[in-house]
């Protein structure tokens, strides 16, 4: 089996592989106060409930957009697995060709899932990323990453919202598809859940034109993912709840004569 993690500013999005197919998908809070020991306890208490263990792990490979936890975790999985974690850093191999940008500032996660999707979608492609930041990662026609967008997410405008303002109070996020609302609820929904799937359509058909095509596959990943998708109505995305960590285990097989 293989574990794969994905430290989010959020959320760390765990996937276990065995025989190459998901075993499950599971997330836990991101805490930059915990230490490897409680990591390993929560890990352990995760791998119990899914009915998986601790035993038969040939290895881990992790991804980290928050420094200060990616040592805290790699210790974790090493002591509890007992195997070797690969890091997702300049040093990995992802057969990722990158136009114009410093590798050294491209995000873990945008490089996994641009791995992912150009292994498993058509070219030229968008990724939809829709969790602590929205964004929008650009592949051309031969799958080399050209860059991306990055704006707030949802969750973090509406707690913006709620702790700058005296009356507009955090909302739950669920699915939403009104344009406007007239009580506050809808109001806030209609502003950030709506206002954030048409802002990815708008992006998109920009940046279409911007690079001449006139049509990209969109895939859609992220934990909020499933509740914009339900307000977009000038694409369809394919919905891919584990394109990051399918993206680590490609490169997890790349550096380990796996995949060529």
């Amino acid at each position: 089996m293989l574990f794969t993690a994905d430290i989010g500013n959020t959320t760390i999005t765990t996937v276990v592989y065995k025989e190459n197919k998901p075993l499950f998908t599971a997330r836990i809070n991101t805490d930059r106060r915990k230490t490897s020991d409680q990591y390993a306890y929560d890990l352990k208490h995760l791998l119990e409930t899914k009915h998986c263990g601790t035993e038969g792990f040939e290895g881990a490979m992790i991804s980290s957009v928050v420094p200060e936890l990616s040592s805290v975790l790699k210790t974790a999985i090493e002591e509890l697995l007992a195997v070797k974690v690969l890091t997702l850093d300049l040093g990995v191999k992802t057969k990722l060709a990158i136009k114009g940008i410093n590798r050294g500032e491209l995000g873990a996660d945008l490089i996994a899932g641009a791995v992912s999707a150009k292994e498993k979608y058509s070219l030229p492609c968008l990724i939809w990323d829709l969790g602590t930041a929205t964004k929008i990662s650009v592949l051309d026609d031969k799958g080399a990453y050209l860059g991306c967008t990055i704006s707030a997410g949802v969750r973090m405008c509406i707690e913006h919202l709620g702790s700058g303002t005296s009356l507009l109070n955090p909302i739950e996020i669920k699915a939403y598809n009104k344009p406007f609302g007239n009580v506050t609820f809808d109001s806030i929904a209609s502003g950030t859940i709506v206002g954030t799937a048409v802002m990815l359509e708008g992006l998109s058909e920009r940046i279409m034109k911007s690079l001449g095509y006139e049509d990209m596959q969109i895939v859609i990943t992220g934990g909020l993912a499933p509740i914009v998708l339900n307000s977009v109505e000038k694409f369809d995305p394919i919905y891919d709840k584990n394109l990051i960590n399918d993206g680590l285990k490609l490169i997890y097989e790349y550096n380990h004569g796996g995949k060529q």
